[in-house]
């Protein structure tokens, strides 16, 4: 079967997740980062080696006349760093186009002033999973109140409309959804209301791909590894967003350029596996990840992106 979406192969990221460090001060149940911080090497990324990266991506949208996107961090809270504003106002001047991802607690009244002193102007999405003390608690191991007062905070000081709340509901009660959809959404800020995944197999209790030994796989839901890269601490890039395992490394950017582990033969290969719709085994991370698409899914994707096309509002 022919991948139209192979025509987004380009020879350059569009997006960076760069871990400027690797902690976060949640254990959120339906992540699995309390697992793999007491397995995998922690630490915080080298001011040289973010200046690089930041530099060659600025350059990378001039000559190939596309805004670059940066945001920080794929499995570790940003605001734990104490100079994020140092970072971001460095890719800020540069013109990067900066996002961030938080879960709120140590998004500080004086850590949000900081951020917008820098010119930041991105989206902040928050994780805000539950509207009640008891969920949000449970799923997040989060002091709920703090997170919910910074979160206001946020809302008086900055545009409400670049604010998107993102509730994951693990196991909530059942009138909880409405009640988070009735507090959130007279603030005016974006929401995002999803069920958890289990990042490729890594949260055993959420997997609910097939069975079978081998999956054909026709490509990425979000196209991930045609749009994005993900470089953790120490420059090591791997697969997606998602690859929370770091089950594929594509390189270390921290030795080579962006571009050269961008189009270096271990992404290229496992692009190719990713989109060629031919048997992939369980050890294929892909094949275990609930975003990946058969046949059936990429025609569904298809028609989906179609429709959003000729109907954007819907």
């Amino acid at each position: 079967m022919f991948n139209p979406y192979l025509k987004n192969l380009r020879p350059y990221p569009l997006k960076l997740i760069v871990d400027i460090h690797s902690y976060c001060n949640a254990r959120c149940t339906m992540c699995p980062y309390p697992k793999y911080a007491r397995k995998q090497t922690q630490g915080t990324m080298a001011w040289s080696v973010y200046t690089a990266i930041v530099d060659e991506f600025t350059q990378m949208g001039k000559d190939h006349d596309f805004c670059p996107a940066m945001t920080y961090c794929y499995m570790a809270e940003p605001f734990l760093a104490d100079d994020l504003a140092k970072y971001v106002r460095y890719a800020v001047e540069q013109n990067v186009q900066v996002y961030l991802n938080t879960n709120a607690m140590a998004m500080t009244h004086e850590k949000i002033d900081a951020l917008l002193e820098t010119g930041f102007d991105g989206i902040i999405n928050i994780s805000m999973h539950g509207i009640t003390a008891r969920t949000h608690e449970r799923i997040t191991g989060l002091n709920y109140q703090q997170c919910l007062d910074n979160t206001l905070y946020l809302i008086d000081h900055y545009t409400p409309k670049n604010i998107l709340i993102r509730g994951v509901d693990d196991n909530w009660p059942a009138d909880e959804p409405a009640d988070w959809l009735d507090y959130w959404k007279p603030k005016g800020v974006q929401l995002e209301y999803l069920p958890p995944i289990s990042r490729c197999g890594s949260v055993r209790r959420l997997f609910n791909r097939s069975n079978k030994s081998t999956i054909r796989l026709y490509g990425c839901q979000y196209n991930h590894p045609l749009v994005e890269m993900v470089i953790l601490h120490d420059g090591h890039a791997v697969m997606c967003c998602q690859d929370m395992g770091r089950e594929l490394l594509w390189g270390d950017v921290a030795q080579s350029s962006i571009a050269e582990v961008w189009n270096g033969k271990i992404r290229l290969a496992a692009v190719k596996k990713l989109y060629s719709g031919r048997p992939s085994g369980r050890s294929f991370l892909c094949a275990r990840c609930e975003q990946a698409l058969t046949s059936t899914g990429l025609i569904k994707s298809l028609a989906h992106s179609t429709w959003r096309k000729f109907f954007p509002g819907k």
